[in-house]
């Protein structure tokens, strides 16, 4: 009886795992199946990406594109052209500009609107536009020449408001005031004196009584500058004197100018200054002026701010700039503009130097 039992129980431990073996296999055999087939769908996927791939080469080719080394040499055939179609156009436009008239340094000014192009002794300077000095804000069609000959304000900026003057010296000769003020001049800046380029002798000017007693007889308003030839810092001393010694008697509403420019000769006195000198002696000058009461101002061209001085060292200071035809090239602030040497009004004979005012002084 037990070894019926025992036998029986062997039998069916040996069947339990013949079932569980062959579940096992079953699964193997089901995982390798499962990874044939996904392996086959992989593959045909891999396929199916590689046919249309290789359809869309064949495309590009069918349509005309190109290989890379193709793609590379057309690149700079592209850049070679490019470059010799911006040399012409420029080369069009410089033309065009110097057939109009406009000089070579006009011409050569278009091309770099982010500096200030300056022409010296057979040189172009260049000097980027800094964002550290004020600018004057004017666009290229707020101003405009009337018929009257006086550049007129015609921007759209309300508390914008322009006087008429004029800067006269011995070179004017006798001036009949009465009718300079009748012709819309509402200041002068008359030279009060000099100083000579070769020797350095300082000379008042000839007609400074006449010019600010009939300005001032006449209701136009006045202001002095001196041409400054002075190479240090006493030299410029030896000007402020000269002028206030002179304008004491008078009221004088307009500032107190130091013209600071080159004087074109080798043999010139200043021709060796350097920046720091240049400063040295305008900026002496103007606090001697304001020392005393007055106003002090700095004229020069666009010149005297980048290769005499650096504009950025007088910024301070008010400043009369000379700049001769539209638009106003200077780009930085200033107070007064001299915008041309061949302005005429009557009661003077001749040429005369024309400004407009911005500031009211």
């Amino acid at each position: 009886m037990h070894n019926s039992l025992d036998t029986r129980e062997r039998r069916g431990v040996r069947n339990t795992h013949n079932i569980v073996s062959i579940i096992f296999l079953s699964l193997v055999a089901l995982m390798g199946l499962s990874l044939s087939i996904a392996l086959l769908i992989k593959n045909a996927s891999l396929q199916r990406q590689e046919d249309a791939v290789q359809s869309e080469l064949d495309a590009l080719n069918a349509e005309g594109y190109y290989t890379e080394a193709e793609a590379k040499e057309l690149i700079e055939e592209v850049k070679l052209e490019t470059e010799e179609s911006t040399k012409n156009s420029i080369r069009a436009m410089i033309q065009e500009k110097l057939e109009n008239g406009e000089g070579a340094t006009s011409a050569i000014r278009s091309l770099f609107p982010d500096q200030i192009v300056v022409a010296s002794s057979g040189r172009y300077y260049f000097f980027p536009i800094r964002d550290d000095i004020e600018k004057h804000g004017f666009s290229e069609s707020d101003f405009e020449v009337g018929e009257d000959g006086f550049l007129d304000y015609v921007g759209d900026d309300s508390t914008v408001t322009v006087k008429n003057g004029i800067d006269v010296s011995r070179f004017q000769g006798s001036i009949d005031w009465e009718k300079v003020a009748k012709a819309g001049v509402d200041f002068a800046i008359i030279r009060a004196g000099l100083r000579g380029t070769t020797e350095g002798k300082l000379l008042s000017d000839d007609y400074f009584v006449d010019n600010v007693e009939g300005a001032i007889e006449n209701g136009i308003d006045v202001g002095v500058y001196f041409y400054s030839q002075a190479v240090n810092e006493e030299e410029a001393k030896e000007e402020v004197q000269i002028i206030l010694d002179l304008i004491e008697p008078y009221d004088i509403k307009y500032p107190v100018v130091i013209d600071i420019e080159s004087a074109e000769s080798d043999t010139a006195r200043t021709a060796k200054l350097t920046t720091d000198e240049y400063e040295t002696v305008a900026k002496t000058f103007c606090e001697m002026v304001k020392q005393a009461g007055y106003k002090p101002m700095i004229y020069g061209n666009v010149k005297s701010f980048t290769l005499l001085m650096d504009a950025v060292d007088v910024d301070d200071y008010d400043i009369w700039i000379a700049y001769y035809g539209l638009p106003m090239y200077y780009p930085y602030h200033f107070n007064i503009w001299q915008y041309t040497s061949s302005g005429r009004i009557d009661g003077i004979d001749g040429d005369v130097d024309l400004n407009i005012c911005i500031t009211d002084y």
